[in-house]
């Protein structure tokens, strides 16, 4: 055989050994229920994934249907950019509805995405790829041309909070994770237009929010769980925080989504102290996704993340990040066995009015699982220049940004 031969065959054997991983991420994700949608599984099948991924990444590892695969760094080794998880995307196009002939933005390049979207927007649709990141545009560059779609998506190496001048879109996709919206997304999206974003709803917690543009205002549709890389460039949100060192000697830190509390007093001393619990009656099943009760304690008044590296310096392994801060106390999210299966949430907490705030937070968890468990809550975006409803009662969080205000409703949930 010769060499030439040896090279086809290896690369014969390379493409069988693809479409075999990608059939397998096919029906994984057709059978985790993400997956529902014919024109969405055929744009999966059509888009190899390594062709857009750092030679020598085990392709193993690009068809496994819940790991991102990091593609850049920071000098502090935080990822700035990754190929998203099928999951992922999955679940996002899906939320997209992109539709043959449409026009589409994609925020945020990386390759398999904007390639799935040029299979759903057809020859007679446009993909606009854009990305802050030269090294990520000419990876997506060399990935369509390998794909032959380098003529269906345009790549952009660009600020995407910058107007892009190239009209409005039927749909917008953003990969990267913002603090706020800016003005130039909501101007370039059509009317009726859907923009698919993980908006960062306080520091640490994302939702994945379909939002529909009507009369000038975003309003959610769908939501999904997950989480991106910050927005980079302009819309990059560094929370003020407070970093503190916990009795293991390991960092604590308290994230604020506006300004430090000038009250904020907890020290490394309250840290150290004896940790005063309350239970709220709330009962969940093991392994359950609490992502709409996080961000109902977060979106609160005193609240904010509480990170640790060893959770027992909050006070026990079973604690958790959301917390409420007053004055030099603070109380976490806590977690007990309930039965075998089951456990039940509360609140763990330190410093001298520890015993107040872990019962206020109990009855917050309390208040949320008999009033609003189980009721998705609904989101809007208002852009400055636009007026949120008066309707500002207790079941509606109001979170002004800098480039408009988002509110959050939480309906009242029927029987559980």
């Amino acid at each position: 055989m010769t060499q030439a031969d040896t090279r086809t065959a290896r690369q014969a054997e390379a493409e069988s050994s693809s479409e075999a991983l990608r059939e397998r991420m096919i029906a994984e994700l057709i059978e985790s229920g993400v997956l529902t949608d014919p024109g969405i599984e055929a744009a999966f099948r059509a888009v190899p994934r390594e062709v857009f991924a750092p030679a020598g990444t085990p392709a193993e590892l690009l068809y496994a249907i819940h790991d991102a695969l990091r593609t850049r760094f920071a000098d502090d080794g935080r990822a700035l950019s990754t190929l998203s998880a099928p999951v992922m995307h999955a679940g996002n196009l899906a939320q997209a509805q992109v539709r043959s002939g449409q026009r589409v933005l994609e925020i945020g390049s990386g390759g398999p995405n904007a390639a799935m979207l040029a299979h759903l927007a057809g020859p007679t649709g446009t993909v606009v790829s854009v990305d802050i990141d030269e090294g990520v545009t000419a990876r997506t560059r060399a990935g369509l041309e390998q794909v032959g779609l380098a003529d269906r998506v345009e790549v952009v190496t660009a600020d995407a909070a910058e107007h892009l001048g190239r009209g409005v879109f039927d749909r917008i996709m953003v990969t990267a994770s913002p603090w706020s919206l800016p003005p130039t997304w909501v101007e370039q999206l059509a009317p009726d237009g859907v923009l698919v974003v993980p908006l960062q709803i306080a520091p640490g917690l994302q939702r994945i929010i379909g939002f529909r543009k009507q009369d000038g205002r975003l309003i959610s549709e769908s939501t999904v769980p997950g989480g991106f890389v910050p927005l980079q460039g302009m819309g990059l949100f560094d929370p003020p925080s407070i970093l503190l060192t916990g009795p293991s000697g390991k960092p604590v830190t308290f994230k604020f989504t506006d300004e430090i509390p000038k009250s904020f007093g907890v020290s490394d001393r309250v840290l150290a102290s004896d940790p005063v619990e309350a239970w709220s009656g709330v009962i969940y099943k093991n392994r359950t996704i609490w992502l709409d009760l996080l961000t109902y304690i977060l979106v609160q008044p005193g609240a904010c993340a509480m990170e640790t590296e060893d959770p027992a310096d909050r006070g026990s392994d079973m604690s958790f990040y959301p917390a409420l801060v007053d004055g030099a106390s603070f109380a976490a999210l806590h977690r007990r066995p309930a039965t075998e299966t089951t456990l039940e949430v509360g609140a763990i907490g330190k410093g001298p009015d520890a015993a107040h705030l872990t019962r206020r937070l109990a009855d917050m968890i309390a208040h949320y699982g008999a009033h609003h468990r189980g009721a998705e809550p609904h989101f809007q975006w208002w852009p400055v220049g636009t007026k949120p409803d008066d309707d500002v009662s207790s079941s509606v969080a109001v979170l002004p940004r800098s480039h408009g205000t988002l509110t959050i409703r939480w309906p009242v949930a029927g029987p559980q």
